[in-house]
């Protein structure tokens, strides 16, 4: 073969793998865009504390500041993209709930290259879609919570670091500890990481993680009066012992749920030899199951911060098993097997789960019924939304009314009822018993206040609540 053959060869096999992922990379966002109008259209507002975050937002266009001019227990930089958000979507704030959608799309996508680049365009493509369609993810994109934004930026960490960018890989590591207090568990495994792998990185790496971190800490540090550390962290504190959902059953969910990739992954640190490779994952898995170990307030959205490991550990796994023959064939049918089965026990079963489709009636009624200068005050799960389509402001500028503020003693109860004087509505969550009794108020809510100075003018049956609550009611009190 003469030199000019050579060449030409070499250019045709170029030309023919630049096609091939060309082609994978538009099966990424064919499979992507399969996800995205899945979730639009189950896209309902849910009773959740993401409404909570849209009546933050609100209040930061409107001028204020968190941690002085209202409580918020978490770092600011999800309400301030919300807030951004908002900008783009003005009253459409349904579309506000795209975010979770896109910052997951956007972590499938940091999936599909960290293993395109290690392992090849299929397995990318295989650990991409295991992700987006894995229970837990279809079952936590609904609202905003703070976890997907964090998994966008960590996931993004660990693509960065992968391909020897660590300054922006610290970036994606400070904008994580902007969003949400668990980031800091697999950022620390990735300075492990670093520290055994890539010690040139390190100074790089921290240098990018405080270039957003320490300076947005200590402006709201400042401008808060001290308040910032006190709620985002010293509040957390009070959580790790005696307040929470029991951790057992909470992993029991998880674990049922995404069992193929709990059993893949397993499997794939018990038999694979060759788990350096996927050392920085590793790490970051581990060092985020400590937040799970010693933190008990935990939630099932947390374990989004392994799902997108456990799906690049479980293709691992799976292509173990390549040379087999018809492997490509079996591996495609399995895969649209399971989007298929989990989309279907999403849809059946929690896609309309906790829908709030009497929210607009509610709205309606509070401001045919109020005057502009009058508040409301009620469970955080609705009652920032009614406030948001009703235009009634939340009394006392009391925006986050999570029972736990209350168990916590962040708040007293008496201090509540000092600022919600001259509330015209609350809105409450509870349980009907079949005997007509009334129960299941959470800690927030002002009992005696309600029965000394209000009368119940609307009930709303609540159908399919994750929460076992049955009722919605509404009090007037000022009639």
């Amino acid at each position: 073969m003469t030199t000019k053959e050579r060449i030409k060869k070499l250019v045709i096999l170029n030309q023919i793998k630049m096609n091939t992922k060309n082609k994978n990379n538009l099966h990424f966002w064919e499979i992507a865009l399969v996800f995205f109008i899945l979730k639009i259209i189950e896209m309902q507002f849910k009773f959740s504390d993401g409404h909570t975050y849209m009546y933050m937002a609100k209040a930061v266009l409107e001028g204020m500041i968190p941690y002085r001019d209202f409580f918020f227990a978490s770092p600011p930089l999800q309400i301030y993209i919300i807030a951004f958000g908002k900008i783009l979507v003005g009253n459409e704030i349904i579309l506000l709930n795209l975010i979770p959608i896109f910052a997951t799309i956007g972590s499938s996508f940091f999936i599909f290259k960290f293993m395109q680049k290690k392992f090849g365009e299929i397995e990318g493509l295989v650990a991409s879609t295991l992700y987006l369609f894995s229970f837990l993810v279809l079952l936590t994109t609904d609202y905003s919570t703070g976890i997907h934004l964090t998994t966008f930026f960590i996931l993004g960490m660990i693509y960065f670091i992968e391909i020897d960018k660590p300054f922006i890989a610290g970036i994606f590591a400070s904008f994580a500890l902007l969003t949400r207090l668990y980031a800091p568990f697999p950022i620390a495994g990735a300075l492990i990481y670093l520290f055994i792998y890539k010690k040139k990185d390190i100074l790089k790496f921290i240098v990018g993680a405080i270039t957003f971190f320490i300076p947005l800490s200590l402006f709201f540090e400042i401008i808060s009066n001290g308040n910032y550390l006190n709620q985002i962290f010293f509040f957390r504190l009070n959580l790790i012992s005696g307040i929470g959902l029991s951790k057992i059953a909470v992993s029991q969910f998880f674990i049922i749920g995404d069992l193929i990739l709990v059993i893949g992954s397993i499997l794939w640190i018990v038999f694979d030899k060759e788990k350096k490779k996927l050392a920085l994952p590793l790490i970051t898995t581990i060092f985020s199951i400590f937040l799970y170990i010693i933190y008990s307030d935990i939630y099932y959205l947390y374990f989004g911060l392994i799902i997108g490991p456990l799906a690049i550990f479980t293709t691992k796994l799976i292509f173990k098993f390549k040379s087999y023959k018809n492997f490509n064939k079996l591996l495609a049918f399995l895969i649209i097997l399971l989007v298929i089965i989990n989309s279907i026990i999403y849809i059946a079963n929690y896609a309309t789960a906790s829908n709030i489709p009497f929210h607009k009636e509610i709205s309606s009624f509070v401001k045919e019924n109020s005057s502009e200068g009058d508040t409301i005050y009620g469970s955080f799960e609705i009652t920032p939304l009614v406030s948001l389509e009703s235009e009634r402001a939340l009394a006392g500028n009391i925006i986050d009314t999570n029972p736990k503020n209350i168990m916590t003693k962040e708040f007293e109860i008496e201090e509540i009822i000092e600022k919600i004087k001259g509330v015209k509505f609350i809105i409450v969550k509870a349980t009907l018993l079949e005997s007509g009794e009334l129960v299941g108020f959470d800690a927030s809510t002002p009992s005696e206040f309600i029965q000394n100075n209000c009368t119940l003018v609307k009930e709303y049956p609540v159908v399919k609540d994750l929460s076992y609550s049955n009722i919605i009611l509404v009090f007037d009190c000022k009639k």
